[in-house]
């Protein structure tokens, strides 16, 4: 197992952690979050807090709402990230949604460095299911990849578009699909389909376009037995990210190695996505991920 740490991403900085909460700055803005998982003392103190542009509050079950100090703050901004190895970089916005987050997820860096290094000898077929505002898409489109994007949100949908645009490439680069990450993966077996790479990163639980409900631990095992009906002759990797699920990496791991039988591609890694904090260096565990290659 090894933990996998953000630390290029030059727009982003973890500041502080504690009581609670994140602080945290996304280009020139400095937020304010909840993590649930963050159960100690913050190191900064509360002066340092207090400079945030903004601020995420949530009182019980009630819906949370971000409280914005700096007038000068907009609506999105963008942020880039510069792919290794490479004088390319893509663009993407931040913003402050309503769920407390910006659209952007900084630990996922280490999965966009482990996309980009595949994505160098030949132009893969890659589909990236529970796509959200994809960053992973447009990043393997930029390098050249036949890209499907499938996610049953149509605003996230909608953010992926913009991420594309930001980024340069042209408005037919990513085949985009608004439908149930299931349904679609049944139908492209029926239909035949073949992939070379597969980018997963399911909630915990979720709803499809028309309702269909997810749930990680019930749905996850059946959806990569269909996975594993797409891969071309020459799979190259599968990328699959998990948060807010009472699992350990270890059972992604177990998954991909079942998934690896009839494969030619047979390592997987696995392990924490994790953030260093500025002020102390404490790690920050975000989510578990697995990779097969």
């Amino acid at each position: 197992m090894i933990l996998e740490e953000q630390g290029n991403l030059k727009d982003y900085e973890l500041l502080d952690t504690g009581d609670g909460y994140r602080l945290e700055k996304f280009g020139d803005f400095v937020l304010q979050k909840p993590d649930p998982a963050v159960l100690w003392q913050r190191s900064f103190s509360e002066d340092e807090w207090d400079k945030a542009d903004a601020r995420y509050t949530k009182s019980g079950e009630e819906k949370g709402n971000w409280k914005v100090s700096n007038p000068n703050m907009p609506e999105k901004w963008i942020l880039q990230y510069q792919i290794p190895k490479t004088h390319q970089s893509i663009s993407f916005y931040a913003k402050l949604n309503p769920f407390k987050h910006t659209g952007i997820f900084p630990e996922q860096e280490a999965n966009w460095n482990f996309i980009a290094s595949k994505l160098t000898n030949r132009k893969l077929k890659v589909l990236n299911l529970f796509g959200y505002t994809g960053i992973a898409s447009v990043l393997a489109s930029k390098l050249g990849a036949l890209v499907t994007h499938v996610d049953a949100s149509k605003p996230s949908l909608a953010a992926a578009k913009e991420n594309m645009l930001l980024s340069g490439l042209p408005e037919d680069s990513i085949r985009w699909i608004l439908d149930d990450a299931v349904k679609f993966v049944k139908r492209e077996v029926k239909r035949g389909a073949k992939y070379d790479a597969i980018i997963l990163d399911p909630p915990a639980f979720g709803r499809g376009a028309k309702g269909e409900v997810w749930k990680f631990n019930e749905d996850l095992p059946e959806l990569l037995k269909q996975l594993q009906l797409l891969c071309s002759d020459e799979f190259s990797f599968l990328v699959i990210n998990a948060y807010a699920v009472s699992v350990s990496s270890l059972l992604l791991k177990n998954l991909l190695d079942d998934f690896a039988k009839p494969l030619k591609t047979k390592t997987v890694d696995y392990g924490e996505l994790v953030l260093k904090e500025k002020s102390s260096k404490r790690l920050l565990s975000t989510g578990i991920f697995a990779r097969l290659y």
